[in-house]
């Protein structure tokens, strides 16, 4: 019969059907339905019953079928199981197909939800034995190294070694190691046993089994292709096992190892484009993340280049503000219970603190860096001044002693005259010493105001006779300053950096999970109670990173050692200036009793 060539045909012991010899078919007796030899057909005489396994291949023989008839009603049936198990093999491919889709469409989510690099070549590795049985797997990166294309092993595994195997070394891209064969080919390969190689291609396994007293058998490598198409580097298995979970010796590679069939190969194709797809993912995002710390370093350089007298302060800051937070993380009880900060919001904060004072570019360099109460030069115009007047009474009584020689008085009127002179200097000395004293920043004693208020209403007569105040109005306010070295309008200038910082973060385009940087950037200087700057936000309106911010960043301003405006003032001090605004209800009590219970600012304390 063309029709099912092959065909085994059975028949129960001892019940051969009618009619069946005519045909010219023979039968065989139906001993063991276990030891059936496929394709198989059983026919029965009428009222006998197939065994339940064979039910599917049974037909019931007619008694009183003709010859024909009967050799026809076989020829059917046989093409009716062909046709029934073409239907189980479509059914089971396509079921095959289906659990293979939904597991590279896993593989795919997988892969682009992992970050971490470590773990992201880990689970690439884990998988591809998992879905091919594969013993052993290591991935294999290109890089450039002196000129020459190299590989790079990333990562491996290996099941059945107890021990660590992963080296991180190279190999050259070139013909000698199967590895280096399939990159430079652009070509998978696979290998039913890697010590015989097919003609032309490198051995492979043999220095690894050596070292490991490992046998390497079947063998499938992949070359790894990004979204260019270009061969970025490997993935190499090896050993496809019967039992995922048997542990391989050198005594059973034979039995237990298998070769890598077709289908394993398109599907690590597949999984191995993913991946490359990826891991150049990875490396673009890591790329640009190493990119954008370098901006943020560079703009806090270019801070710190305009006012040097505060590098570092941003550093700092950074430093202690996330260790309070990774500190909250940890307590987990109280008013933090449910607070929690994730990586992406450490590394927000953490961007937060060291753009903080960005805005300080936009604020005038002799406010920025004002470190007396006078603006560099005008001190040096004030001392030339007193000089001129200091030699103007000085020749005022040269005169008046020239006119009284002439009159011939006596010498007690001289006397008299250069104890004026002298009571008049000592006076303009007073005053100056009394200026440079008022120049300094520190708290304004009232005797000093009231000299300078004094100085303000005296005058002067240039050479050319006309009358100027012994200091100049602008003088005479800066000098007037009772606390620190800016007045008013200099101090509403530099709390503008804060709004310019907001400004300027507010112009990159942050990703989702860095939208808050210039909400916490803006909100540093303000306080609780709402007397801070600049929109007077109070409570819950002032994000909590930036009330951490604001505790380190006072505490940070009030030891740092190189402001010369102020003194620096001990960590003890330091804390107990922090403790009284939180007790006005200007800092947040509860984040301030953890930055000094844990000793946050302790690594700051000690520089």
């Amino acid at each position: 019969m063309k029709t099912a060539p092959g065909f085994h045909l059975y028949v129960l012991a001892g019940d051969e059907p009618a009619g069946l010899a005519a045909t010219g078919l023979e039968a065989e007796p139906l001993t063991d339905p276990q030891q059936i030899e496929q394709p198989a057909l059983v026919l029965l005489r009428p009222g006998q019953k197939a065994p339940e396994e064979l039910r599917a291949a049974a037909i019931e023989v007619p008694p009183d079928a003709s010859t024909a008839a009967l050799r026809e009603l076989i020829r059917v049936a046989m093409e009716n199981i062909v046709l029934k198990q073409q239907v189980a093999q479509l059914e089971a491919e396509t079921h095959r197909r289906h659990r293979q889709f939904r597991e590279l469409n896993r593989i795919g989510i997988a892969l682009s939800a992992e970050r971490d690099i470590d773990r992201l070549q880990s689970f690439i590795l884990t998988t591809m034995r998992q879905l091919t049985h594969a013993d052993g797997a290591s991935l294999w990166l290109k890089m450039d190294e002196d000129g020459a294309a190299k590989l790079f092993l990333a990562s491996s595994q290996n099941h059945s070694i107890d021990k660590d195997t992963y080296q991180a070394f190279k190999v050259p891209v070139d013909e000698r190691t199967v590895v280096g064969y399939t990159v430079s080919m652009g070509k998978s390969q696979i290998y039913e046993d890697a010590y015989n190689p097919p003609q032309g291609k490198p051995l492979g396994g043999r220095s690894f089994d050596a070292q490991y007293g490992y046998r390497t058998k079947s063998m499938l490598t992949v070359p790894m292709r990004n979204y260019k198409s270009e061969v970025v580097g490997a993935v190499q298995l090896v050993n496809a096992k019967r039992h995922f979970e048997t542990r391989l010796t050198v005594d059973n590679v034979a039995d237990e190892v298998i070769s890598f069939q077709p289908d394993d190969l398109e599907m690590i194709e597949s999984i191995a484009s993913q991946a490359a797809v990826a891991l150049d993912n990875k490396n673009l995002l890591e790329s640009i993340q190493t990119l954008f710390d370098g901006f943020v370093q560079a703009s806090v350089t270019a801070i710190e280049q305009r006012d040097p007298s505060t590098a570092g302060h941003s550093g700092r800051v950074e430093a202690l503000t996330t260790t309070l937070a990774r500190t909250v993380n940890e307590i987990g009880t109280g008013k933090f219970l449910d607070v929690h900060f994730s990586d992406d919001q450490l590394k927000e904060l953490r961007y937060a603190c060291l753009l903080h004072d960005f805005g300080k570019v936009g604020v005038r360099e002799h406010i920025l860096v004002k470190a007396k109460k006078l603006v560099p030069g005008q001190l040096e115009v004030i001392e030339a001044r007193f000089a001129f007047i200091e030699r103007s009474v000085q020749v005022k009584y040269a005169t008046e002693k020239l006119e009284a020689m002439r009159a011939e008085r006596n010498g007690s009127t001289l006397h008299e005259i250069d104890r004026r002179l002298d009571e008049e200097l000592a006076q303009l000395d007073v005053w100056m010493q009394g200026i440079v004293a008022a120049n300094e920043p520190t708290v304004m004693p009232e005797d000093k105001a009231s000299m300078l208020e004094f100085l303000s209403q005296q005058t002067y007569t240039d050479i050319s006779g006309k009358a100027h105040p012994m200091l100049e109005p602008q003088e005479f306010r800066f000098l007037s300053i009772r606390k620190g070295t800016l007045d008013p309008q200099e101090r509403l200038e530099m709390e503008s950096h804060v709004t310019h910082s907001f400004h300027f973060l507010t112009k990159i385009p942050w990703t989702p999970v860095m939208k808050g940087i210039p909400e916490i950037a803006y909100g540093h200087h303000e306080k609780l109670d709402g007397s801070g700057y600049p929109r007077r936000l109070a409570g819950e309106q002032i994000p909590l990173q930036a009330r951490m911010m604001t505790i380190s960043d006072i505490f940070d301003a009030l030891t740092a050692q190189d402001r010369p405006y102020k003194k620096a003032v001990s960590s003890q001090t330091a804390l107990d200036i922090l403790h009284e605004e939180a007790n006005q209800g200007k800092l947040d009590k509860d984040l301030l009793d953890v930055f000094v219970t844990r000793k946050i600012y302790e690594p700051a304390a000690s520089r």
